[in-house]
């Protein structure tokens, strides 16, 4: 063989290896800042009118009253959240522009295959496309415990860097200005270990959801296979979240999950978001019966925003679903719970909070009982959960 030749195979491997990283660079550049972009401004949208006035008297009483929304999945897209993005429903301009004191910003873990509302198994992932085309390191490409201690290192620095304050202690609801406290949307992160409890409380995590849309180690789901309720693994967990101030969530939980944790739990929970069969029937839509359960427990439920929670997905059906939750279960156990940027189509973005302080005031609510809706009773039951 000659030297030339030689040399000229040596160098084959090389090209190869040049063209090959080009072209996984520019497919990672096109995941990022085309195909994501593209995924999360299809899947969050608006729809209706976007710029109703608001009377200067509704927007002065809605900036001097406490506002709070239970839950966005706002860090899934990996979105720059310092800046007002065209696409989705939060980001902290529009959080501001809306008048919003705290946002529970929470952690979505695992999402299957095929998702629908009534039945769906844990042996599909369809997130690891969407945590390699928003550059999130290899530890959370296939693990959801990673995922979540991803997400929650993200609103750490997004906290430390953009003058909001990161809710860990009870002192820290009185601080000025945005807040944000981190949610987990299912304990599957959990990977079935108490022990992770303890890390991801470490890692910011004040509020957590038994389950999402698969039953898990911890409960069942109201979206499983076998729906069954709060296992002896859960069971054992409720103590400690409750010693440790994080706030128990019941959305999505399966009707017998949700009765076996108001049977068990000592401090108020919530239902972060979700809506009422009194106005939508759906399979984790609320009953007469548990909200009247959740009601005994001191907690609230968070009516959502979407069709699936209220049918009539504009600020009327949102009003008509808040105004029904607080006639059978009473005004301090009712508050908002947007599920922005949850894959929905929403009626306004966060930024048009003012809109629904108007139709609320316009059916008739008395102001006290609006602000109670808006944040006053979140703010009350995060203050007796949370840690001193």
């Amino acid at each position: 063989m000659s030297r030339t030749n030689s040399k000229g195979m040596m160098r084959a491997p090389v090209r190869l290896l040049v063209v090959f990283s080009g072209l996984l660079i520019a497919g990672m550049l096109v995941l990022r800042f085309a195909v994501l972009p593209h995924v999360d401004a299809r899947l969050n949208t608006l729809h209706g009118p976007v710029s109703q006035p608001v009377a200067a008297n509704v927007q002065a009483f809605h900036a001097n009253t406490f506002v709070a929304d239970m839950h966005a999945d706002s860090l899934l897209w990996g979105r720059d959240l310092e800046r007002r993005h065209q696409r989705g429903h939060v980001d902290l301009p529009r959080l501001r522009a809306g008048g919003v004191d705290l946002q529970v910003f929470s952690a979505v873990t695992s999402v299957p295959r095929g998702l629908n509302y009534n039945r769906n198994s844990s042996d599909s992932d369809s997130l690891p496309l969407l945590f390699i085309a928003s550059w999130r390191q290899p530890s959370t490409w296939f693990s959801p415990k990673q995922r979540a201690l991803a997400q929650a290192a993200e609103l750490v620095r997004l906290a430390e860097s953009a003058a909001i304050k990161l809710v860990l202690r009870r002192g820290d609801l009185s601080a000025e200005g945005l807040k944000a406290l981190l949610a987990l949307e299912g304990m599957h992160a959990l990977n079935g270990r108490a022990q992770a409890l303890d890390e991801l409380h470490e890692a910011g995590y004040r509020m957590m959801g038994l389950t999402h849309f698969f039953d898990n180690e911890v409960a069942g789901s109201a979206h499983g296979v076998e729906q069954y309720g709060l296992t002896d693994f859960g069971r054992s967990l409720l103590p400690r979240m409750e010693e440790l101030g994080i706030t128990l969530d019941l959305a999505h939980a399966s009707p017998a999950a949700f009765a076996d944790t108001l049977r068990f739990a000592k401090q108020p929970v919530v239902v972060s978001h979700g809506g009422v069969r009194g106005t939508c029937p759906g399979p984790r839509n609320l009953s007469d019966d548990q909200l009247r359960a959740l009601a005994r427990n001191g907690g609230l439920v968070g009516i959502g925003y979407w069709d699936g929670a209220v049918c009539d997905a504009s600020i009327a059906g949102i009003v008509r679903a808040l105004l029904y939750a607080i006639r059978i279960a009473g005004i301090d156990h009712v508050g908002l719970g947007s599920d922005f940027d949850g894959t929905i189509s929403a009626p306004f973005d966060t930024s048009g909070l003012p809109r629904l302080t108007a139709a609320l005031l316009d059916a008739g609510l008395p102001q006290a009982d609006v602000a109670k809706v808006l944040g006053g009773n979140l703010r009350r039951v995060l203050a007796g959960n949370l840690p001193q």
